[in-house]
Formats: C-alpha cells, structure tokens, sequence
C-alpha cells in the first residue's frame, strides 16, 4: 500500500478563507454584513474615484438601461456596475469636489445594515419577528428614555416625520369618542374636535393631520402669537378653548413647539401643560430643543407633555434612523351628552385598538436606532449633541459681533444648576437666526428692502462660505432670515469658523456701503435730466436708472428698450456690475449692483450719462446715415430714368427702334454713385475709362511677354511643313 500523494492531502485541507466562508455561513445572518459592507465601500470608492487624476481613471464604456425591457439573469457584480453608472451619471453636480455620498463611519454602517437585516428577518415567522421587534423596540425604549431624560412613555417607531402625530391624534379620537369606531367621522359631526396651533407653526402639520384623518379644517383653532413675538399666546389659548366649550365642540390637541422653526423659539412647557391640563386637552410637543437633555450632564428627568417627537437622524447626523414619538395612554373617558349609551371601557379599548399599529406588527423599525446606539455608544451619542449646541453658541457670538440682529433664543447646553430641565427646554434655542436690519427696533419689522439684502447675504455666504450651512427662511414677524442649525446640517468646525467670519465680514462691509449710498443715489439720479430712477422689484443693489436722453420724452417704449440694452452692453465692457433689468413698469432699465465704500455714485452716473450719448450719437449717424442712403438711391434712380429717357423717342418704337439701334448702336449706360461724405451723386463714366484703361495697360505687357504667342506657329507655316 502507497502513501497518500502530497497534492491530495493538500486538495483536501482548506484554505483560511474557506474557513472563513464557511464560519460566515455558520453565523445566523451567513455572511450578511459583509456582503453589505461590501457593496457600501464599493459605491464609495467608485463615487469617491471622480476626484482623482484623468491618467488615473480607467473609462469603461458602459450603458445605462432605459425604457421597458425584459431584464436577464445577471450577476451581483454586474448589478453594482449598472449602480454604479447610476450613481455618477444621476449626480446633478458630478464636476464638484464634494461626491454625492458622503463617506460613512461605523454609525452610519450600522444603520445601513440594520436595513438589510430587517428585510432578512421578514422570513421568520410572524409570532417570532413580533417578538423579537418588540425585544429591540423595549431595550431602544429606554435608552433613549434615559439619554433624553423622559420617564413613563411609550415609543412609537416611524420613518415619516408626521406619522407618529397622526397615530396619535387618532388613538385620541378613539378615545374621546367612543363611538368613533362604529360610525367614523359621523360620530364628531355635532360636537366638532379642536386642534391648536400657533399661527407662526408651519401650517402643513395641521392641514396633513387633517387630511389623514378625514377632519374638517374647521377642527384648526389658530392661537395667536405672544405681543413679544416668541411661541404661543397661552391666555388666548385658554379663551379659545372656553369659547370652545361654551360653543359645544371637544378640545382635543394642542400643538406645542420648543425650539421650533425657523426662530428656535418656543412656549413655556409648564404654564402651556397647566392650561392643557385644566381642560383635559392632549399636549404634543416637537423641536430641536428637545435634544437638550442630552447634551447636559443633568440627571433630572420630566413627563410634562402627553406625547413628544424626536428626531435622532437629523440630530446624530445618521441617515436612515426613524423618528420616535413617546406617548402617554390617556386614562378612561368620561361620560358625556354624546356617550351616554356607551361604556366608559369601549372608549379606552377603542383607544388601545388604535395602538395596535404602533408595535409595528412583524416589521422591526426600531432596529436601525439600536444597531446606530450600541455601535456608537451613549457618550458618543451625548458629546455629539453637546458639540452642536457649542456650535450654535460659538456662531451665534460671531454674528453678535458683526452687528447683525439676533432673533433666536440663545442656544442651550450651559444652563446654571439652579434651572430645572423643563424650563431650560422652553428657554433654550438649538439654532441662530440673525437678519441684516440696522437700526430696527426690538421687535419691528424692517423695511422691505432690507428683505432683499438679507436674501443677497445669504445666497452669498451658501456660494462662497459654504464650510457652515445657511438657510435663507421667510417670518411672518421679521420678513427674511438666515438661520444655521446645527442639529440640521453639518456641525462646523472650530478652525473654520474663523473663515468664516472673514467672509461674513467682508460682505457686511458691502451692506453697509450699499444702504449709506443708496440715498444720495437717488437724489443724484434727480439732477440728470436725462436719467429717470425705476424702482426694479426684488433688487438689492443701489438701485435703477433708464437713460431717455434729450429730446427723447415722446420716445416709444420699443426705442427706449433698445437704447437702453445698447448702452448696458456698453457699459459692461467697463464694469460688470452694470446689467439690465425690468422696472416695474415692465420697460427695460439699466441695475446698478452692491457696491463699496470707496465708490463714487457722480462718477457713475457720469459714466452712465457719458455713454449714453456716445450710444444715441451713434444711433443718431446711423439713422442719418439711412436717410443719406435712402435718399441718395431714390435721386439716382431718378437720373438713370432721365437719362434713359434723353436717348430718343425713337429707340423705344417697337420696329424703328431697331433699325436705329443698328445705324447708331447706344452708349453703354452710365451709373450714379453716392459720396457717403458729401451725400451727393456723382456719375461712373471716370470710372469706367479708368478700369478699361487699367485692362488694356495690364493686356500689353503680357502679350509682348508671352512665350506661347512668340514660338506659336501660324496656320500656314503649319501646312507648309506637312
């Protein structure tokens, strides 16, 4: 007998990476997580690759699949391909520095994967899947209980913003009509439901609940703001909801905000819960600054409002995380005019049946929330709060140091001891709002104008100070906005801020320029005649001009447009500010842009005036210039016909005319010519003899130089020879 040979005992022993395949395949998820893992890093590099050099890449000419087709069997990698294209070919900025994904981290990973696993543990059974989602939503229950500080909730896991207030709006629909499970909508028809909202409150929230739940708009009862402009007026809300009482409707839901768009301002949470309370009216509340708790090292804890909405996605800076809305199980109805034949209990079942759906059956929300909170870690989740509270505190002395007005709470995150954690809520910003309003009183409005300047600066730091994200809102209290939220967008770092406050700088200089000479502008626009000052709608520069020129008061609307596009086509080639505008009489104007304050507004409008007489002077030779030619053509033809006519009578009868044109064959015809310089017609018989005199000197020469014509044999000599 032989020894095994040696290439069969190595066939049979396996590699390191077959164990590890096969130690994958043992897992209960086979593989799952690196094979995600995979596919995120591919899409990375592959996005991440159009940064580098053109040598560098390798083009593939692939195409990307369009119309309808029946689609074959095809490979994971060449799935990835086709993704891939997709990805780079869909990206409406695919020449920017920035990818279009950003790159992950180990949070993020995890909330990527949770997804696939979710979708791998819709194969288990129903009984099992409800079991373990209710496991993972208990344990992400209280941890985010603990890490936002909130005591005797229940949580309901989401992936759109608003589907936890609907639930809940109709758990207590349920629960305050008890009949509405019988007869729907018919059974608040004579005792209509009331929803509060403040009036500064986005006016969508309550009008998709409403449409949701099949609810009149007539449920909305708007609540005033207060006199000092910030949250709701809560003595207004109480004497809506008596004229509510007294009127027979049911006060159902008051909306509150802490740290709400786009101020960051908020209603006091216990006065507002005070007020609910009394009226036995549910307490939602939402906002930034809710996220507070977190970001503090207090150990105190609250219940106050019946129902809160979190946002971990936006504040940890996580794709893919759901919203959680914790929730208060309201207490047995009581009897009323319109339940009397009805159980007190049929009301509480009703509304622990409308909770049915907010376990989420066999589905695991919660899961992308635990899987990003144990990969991350409580602390880590805590600091990045905290770092984007400092942040909102360090841009907020940025800008109060420019100047600008300030119209945020200040932000949170170092509240003194002695404030306890529900008024450090209502009290606390998570945003900056500032605006560009010199000398506007607290409180008041500034002058449209200002409006368009406040755009202006914003459009400019989102262009070129693009390391802090600005967004350009619209209050009904204060007009336009800026507004940087860093629980909304990208944190901003420390060594950048600096940056950024030289740029910020730089264009407040041009504001202010911009206002100081804007007046004396306008009154400088007065004392030319021949310019009129437009008013140019949505312009935030010094201001329009329309240049009419002497004489030109009865022009048409046509010929003033026309002048006017010339001379800014002009005066662009001098200065790139210059550019044409519609006034608000619809006709064309000259925009005069930002300027600084080294600009003189005289030599502007000299210029201006300077070359809107260089224009009209040139519009005035060559409309005189069509007059000469115009003129010069029609005398000329006149002459030609003269002369045609002085030739004979004869020549024009039909057979004498022929025997005459044999006998003395006519002249040839002799032309005008226009002098441009002196406008007048001068005949072309000189330059006719002077072209034939210059052919026949130009014929002699060449004919006495003519080899050809020198050895050229005559007709006859050629004869004689044959």
């Amino acid at each position: 007998m032989g020894d095994t040979p040696t290439s069969e005992l190595e066939s049979n022993k396996e590699s390191p990476k077959a164990e590890n395949n096969t130690e994958l395949d043992r897992r209960p998820f086979g593989g799952l997580e690196f094979q995600v893992s995979e596919v995120v890093g591919r899409l990375e590099a592959v996005v991440n690759a159009q940064d580098a050099s053109e040598e560098e890449k390798k083009p593939e000419p692939r195409k990307m699949s369009c119309g309808f087709f029946e689609p074959e069997e095809s490979s994971m990698d060449e799935i990835l391909k086709v993704l891939e294209d997709m990805v780079i070919k869909t990206d409406p900025n695919a020449e920017c520095v920035e990818p279009p994904l950003l790159p992950t981290d180990a949070m993020t990973r995890a909330a990527i994967l949770s997804h696939s696993i979710s979708a791998l543990f819709a194969r288990l059974e129903r009984s099992h899947a409800m079991r373990l989602g209710a496991h993972i939503a208990s344990e992400t229950t209280r941890w985010m209980a603990h890490l936002f500080r909130l005591v005797d909730y229940n949580a309901f896991y989401h992936q759109d913003n608003m589907e936890g207030l609907v639930r809940v709006t109709r758990m207590l629909l349920h629960h305050r009509y008890p009949r509405y499970l019988e007869d729907g909508a018919l059974a608040f028809s004579n005792r209509l439901p009331s929803i509060y909202s403040c009036v500064a409150s986005p006016l969508v929230v309550v009008q998709h609940l409403c449409r949701q739940l099949s609810l009149p708009l007539a449920c909305v009862r708007p609540v005033p703001v207060h006199p000092s402009g910030r949250g709701m007026d809560i003595e207004a809300l109480e004497r809506l909801c008596e004229e509510d009482i007294a009127a027979n409707r049911t006060p159902l839901l008051v909306l509150g905000e802490a740290g709400g768009a786009p101020l960051g301002c908020g209603t006091p949470l216990l006065p507002l819960s005070a007020v609910c309370r009394s009226h036995n009216i549910h307490l939602h509340v939402r906002g930034h600054a809710l996220a507070l708790p977190a970001a503090t090292t207090t150990e105190e804890s609250y219940s106050v409002p019946d129902s809160v909405a979190l946002t971990p996605g936006p504040w940890f800076g996580i794709p893919g995380l759901p919203t959680v809305t914790f929730y208060k199980i309201p207490e047995a109805v009581n009897v009323n005019e319109h339940s009397k034949s009805v159980s007190t209990s049929v009301g509480r079942e009703g509304a622990l049946g409308a909770l049915a759906g907010l376990c989420g059956g066999a589905r695991l929300p919660a899961l992308p929330l635990w899987a990003a909170t144990r990969a991350a870690g409580a602390r880590r989740l805590a600091r990045s709060l905290h770092a984007a509270f400092r942040s909102a505190q360090a841009v907020r002395a940025v800008v109060a140091g420019a100047g600008l007005r300030i119209l945020s709470e200040r932000p949170g995150g170092d509240e003194p001891p002695n404030v306890g954690i529900v008024d450090a809520i209502s009290q606390a910003s998570a945003c900056v709002a500032f605006q560009f309003a010199p000398g506007a009183e607290c409180g008041d409005k500034p002058p449209p104008y200002y409006d368009k300047l406040n755009s202006w600066l914003g459009q400019v730091l989102q262009r070129e100070a693009d390391m802090i994200t600005i967004e350009v809102c619209e209050s009904e209290s204060y007009g336009i906005v800026l507004r940087y939220c860093p629980l909304e967008g990208h944190v901003v770092e420390e060594e950048l801020l600096e940056a950024w406050a030289s740029v910020l700088d730089a264009q407040l200089q041009v504001l202010h320029a911009t206002v100081a000479l804007r007046e004396p502008f306008q009154q400088r626009v007065q004392q030319h005649p021949c310019l009129q000052l437009v008013h140019v709608p949505g312009w935030a520069g010094l201001g329009g001009v329309r240049y009419v020129g002497a004489g030109r008061e009865d022009a048409s609307a046509e010929e003033l447009n026309a002048l006017n596009r010339q001379l800014v086509d002009t005066l662009r080639l001098t200065d790139g500010a210059f550019s044409c505008g519609d006034g608000d009489d619809g006709m064309d104007c000259i925009r005069f842009g930002m300027v600084t304050a080294d600009t003189d507004v005289d030599e502007l409008l000299e210029l201006v005036v300077a070359a809107g007489k260089d224009v009209e002077d040139n519009s005035r030779a060559l409309t005189d210039m069509t007059e000469v030619l115009k003129k010069g053509i029609e005398e000329a033809q006149a002459e030609l016909e003269r002369d045609a006519w002085q030739e004979g009578l004869l020549r024009r009868v039909p057979v004498v005319g022929r025997v005459v044109s044999w006998w003395a064959p006519p002249a040839p015809p002799a032309g005008r010519r226009l002098l441009l310089t002196h406008g007048t017609l001068q005949p072309t018989t000189d330059i006719y003899r002077y072209v034939l005199k210059k052919d026949k000197s130009e014929e002699e020469p060449a004919r006495a130089h003519s080899p050809a014509r020198q050895h050229e044999p005559s007709s006859k000599e050629g004869r004689s020879v044959d």
